[in-house]
């Protein structure tokens, strides 16, 4: 445990609220506890029940974002937004930049575009280093699309190869990567992006990466000017994720589909699925053009405090919470 690193985590959050409030952000603080969480390939729910007094019990799972019932606080009539708050997500690593409870920040704007969230990010850490006399982060942030990276770091021309795994696949062949039958599109383009690209992304000063593939769209709206891609965009620092945001789907009928392919991937994965958040899909219509973005304060503090690992920087690690070797 390190109490100069709890210190300046604390000073962290007090000065994130402090920039969101004078901004006239709303502060809501959704549930953790919910029947319906989001279905997302790759992330796993903590599972539990809640047993009323006459012995009825209802599955119920931690959150691993509080972006559903934010949005419908938005859909609601609020203009912006912001919840901070805990985490949880099983089934991560212990590598030092993942935790299974960590501390998320999300904020939301009503009628906005994915340039204003970026501009809110970029201002809010800005904010926050000032306060605390660290002058390591210099604005602007690069903003880079992923078609860009792609040719910068990988020399690759992206384009041509949306949605075709034929050609993606010889790719990876060509670039000494394995090819498995059952490897998507997706699979395929990771495996070039996270070998030779992402380590490279926001080594040099923070980069904002954004318009992805409309296949990684996940809750993010298509382009309105190239519907092959996403507004979606990603924050690195010092070659680390440390935010995810999207120009938000607000159509009802794209998002069910959606989700319906989400739970077919799960399900082929061997994962457990769940019914559908039918309110989440009823309020979208609410949402007209909004903007998000996911932010993770543990990494923040890790990068702000030059600590190795968010272990460092919070109270106790995983591994001293849950591993009895250690």
């Amino acid at each position: 445990m390190n109490v100069s690193h709890l210190r300046l985590r604390s000073q962290v959050v007090k000065y994130i609220r402090q920039f969101f409030d004078e901004q006239d952000f709303l502060e809501v603080h959704t549930p953790r506890l919910v029947g319906k969480p989001g279905q997302e390939p790759y992330l796993e729910p903590f599972w539990t029940k809640v047993i009323e007094p006459n012995g009825k019990s209802h599955p119920a799972a931690l959150i691993t974002s509080p972006e559903y019932m934010c949005k419908r606080i938005l859909s609601a009539g609020v203009d912006k937004l912001y919840d901070l708050g805990p985490c949880f997500r099983n089934n991560e690593p212990f590598d030092g930049t993942h935790d299974p409870e960590f501390l998320m920040l999300e904020w939301y704007r009503s009628e906005a575009k994915l340039t204003d969230i970026m501009d809110d990010t970029e201002r809010m850490i800005a904010f926050v280093a000032k306060k605390l006399g660290n002058s390591r982060f210099n604005t602007p942030f690069r903003r880079l699309t992923v078609e860009q990276a792609w040719k910068d770091y990988a020399e690759i021309d992206l384009a041509p190869l949306l949605e075709d795994r034929q050609a993606m696949a010889r790719i990876c062949l060509a670039r000494n990567q394995s090819v498995a039958l059952d490897d998507s599109w997706d699979d395929l383009f990771f495996k070039i992006f996270l070998s030779e690209i992402e380590p490279k992304i926001g080594r040099e000063q923070p980069t904002f990466l954004c318009r992805y593939p409309k296949s990684m769209a996940s809750l993010a709206r298509l382009s309105s000017e190239d519907t092959r891609w996403a507004d979606r965009v990603e924050l690195y620092i010092d070659e680390l994720e440390i935010a995810n945001g999207f120009a938000e789907l607000s159509d009802e009928t794209e998002q069910r589909i959606r989700f319906e392919e989400e739970k077919k991937i799960r399900k082929t994965l061997g994962k457990n699925t769940w019914p559908i958040d039918e309110r989440y899909l009823s309020a979208l219509s609410g949402l007209k053009k909004a903007v998000g973005i996911a932010f993770g304060v543990d990494r923040l503090v890790m990068l702000l405090s030059g600590a190795a690992s968010i272990n460092e920087v919070l109270p106790a690690s995983a591994r001293e919470r849950f591993d009895e070797r250690f």
